[in-house]
C-alpha cells in the first residue's frame, strides 16, 4: 500500500513538474506568431539540426509521433520558419529545413531558450542534473519497450 501511495506522488510530482516548465517555456518563449511548444521545436532545430532533419529523425530523437511533429511543422512552415526540401531520389523523403526568417532570429531564440532553461535548472548542481537525466532516460526506455512488447502482442 505504501508502495502504491509512493508511486501515485511520485508520478504526479513529475506531472506537476511537467505542467510548470511547459507553462514557464510558454511565458518565455511565446512569441506573437506562436507558442512557446513551437518556440522549443525551432530551438530543437537549430541546436541540434540547423542544416535541416526529417520529421521521422526528429520522432526518435524527441520521442514524439510522426502525426504530432508533422503538425507542428506545418504549422510552423505556414509562419514562415521552416521549409521542406525534397529528396531527388525519394520524393516521398521531404527535408525540414530553417529558413532565413529563423535563421536571422536564431540568435534570439536560442538566448531566451537558454536563459529558461537555466531558470528552470538552477536549484540543481551538475551531478543532480545527470542524475535526473540518468532517471529519465531509464523510464523513458522502459516505456518505449513496454510500447514495443505490447505492439508484439497485439
Amino acid at each position: 500500500m505504501i508502495e502504491e501511495f509512493q508511486t501515485e506522488r511520485l508520478l504526479l510530482l513529475l506531472k506537476k513538474i511537467n505542467i510548470d516548465m511547459e507553462l514557464r517555456l510558454e511565458k518565455a518563449l511565446r512569441k506573437e506568431d506562436m507558442s512557446g511548444t513551437q518556440a522549443y521545436f525551432l530551438v530543437y532545430i537549430l541546436r541540434h539540426h540547423p542544416g535541416g532533419t526529417y520529421i521521422t529523425e526528429l520522432c526518435h530523437e524527441i520521442g514524439v509521433s510522426k502525426a504530432t511533429l508533422s503538425t507542428l511543422a506545418k504549422k510552423l512552415r505556414e509562419k514562415g520558419y521552416l521549409c521542406f526540401e525534397e529528396n531527388p531520389k525519394d520524393v516521398r523523403k521531404k527535408k525540414l529545413v530553417p529558413t532565413e526568417k529563423l535563421t536571422v532570429q536564431e540568435e534570439e531564440f536560442l538566448s531566451r531558450a537558454q536563459q529558461v532553461e537555466e531558470k528552470i535548472c538552477q536549484v540543481l548542481d551538475l551531478k543532480e542534473r545527470q542524475q535526473l537525466w540518468e532517471l529519465e532516460h531509464k523510464i523513458l526506455i522502459g516505456l518505449s519497450e513496454k510500447e514495443n512488447r505490447q505492439e508484439v502482442t497485439a
